[in-house]
């Protein structure tokens, strides 16, 4: 029969067991937080794939918040192009690592894009290209090929300047057309800025078709001028009319 100092000391070995054990699940649980608080989650929800972070606990997470606005944009609910398949959940040890794997898509869709030169396409290219800009953990090769991209898609954004342009000029001629041959009191500086105008449109004509833009006609001829209004110039390359 085990005496009184044996069933102490039984006791405090046992009661020291205990606490060394719930020091090693304590120290498990802090580095199992510490993991997961560090990890970056991808995950498909509601149509979208979601950036989330995780929360300093053994398991959990929590959709990404920040007050920056350019990391707000890269990280805000990204919604694939129709019929993308992708993981309905990936895991990332790292922000470096989520932004690699974000770049890839966002390369690959931007891409995918800018290959059917729709000028609708082209817009969403040019939204994911500048989404990827502001991810900060890319790779050297992703930056190098980022770049490439930039100056694919800049073709395509100098052709939409070159159609909004052309447009908004063709707007003009119409507007000042109308004044200048009405009696209003700016009908000669209307007809006088007419006159210089047409040139530039009949060269943004010829620079639209050098890149194929959607500039297909150019600009018509003036309309006959009123009585006193100044005469406009020949267009380069085009005889004054007799």
């Amino acid at each position: 029969m085990a005496t009184v100092p044996e069933q102490r000391g039984g006791a405090a070995r046992s009661a020291l067991l205990v606490l060394l054990l719930l020091a090693l699940l304590g120290v498990v649980a802090f580095l199992l937080s510490e993991r997961n608080a560090r990890q970056w989650f991808l995950v498909w929800e509601g149509g979208a794939l979601n950036v989330k972070k995780g929360i300093f606990a053994p398991m959990g997470r929590t959709s990404f918040k920040t007050d920056d606005p350019g990391q707000a944009l890269a990280y805000s609910p990204l919604r694939p192009p129709a019929g993308w398949k992708g993981e309905e959940e990936r895991i990332f040890e790292d922000r470096a690592a989520l932004d690699t794997a974000l770049y890839e898509l966002l390369a690959k869709w931007a891409r995918d894009d800018l290959a059917t030169e729709k000028p609708e396409s082209v817009e969403r290219a040019l939204s994911w290209l500048a989404r990827a800009d502001r991810l900060a953990g890319l790779t050297s090769v992703q930056r190098e090929d980022l770049r490439t991209l930039r100056a694919e898609s800049g073709y395509f954004e100098a052709r939409g300047l070159l159609d909004r342009a052309a447009d908004a000029l063709r707007q003009a001629r119409e507007r000042l057309r109308l004044t200048s041959s009405t009696a209003s009191p700016h009908a000669g500086e209307a007809g006088e800025a007419l006159r210089r105008l047409e040139p530039t449109l009949d060269e943004l004509y010829q620079a639209s078709r050098a890149l194929g833009a959607g500039v297909t006609q150019a600009p018509p001829a003036p309309p006959p001028r009123a009585e006193g209004q100044p005469a406009p110039a020949p267009q380069p390359g085009v005889s004054p009319a007799p």
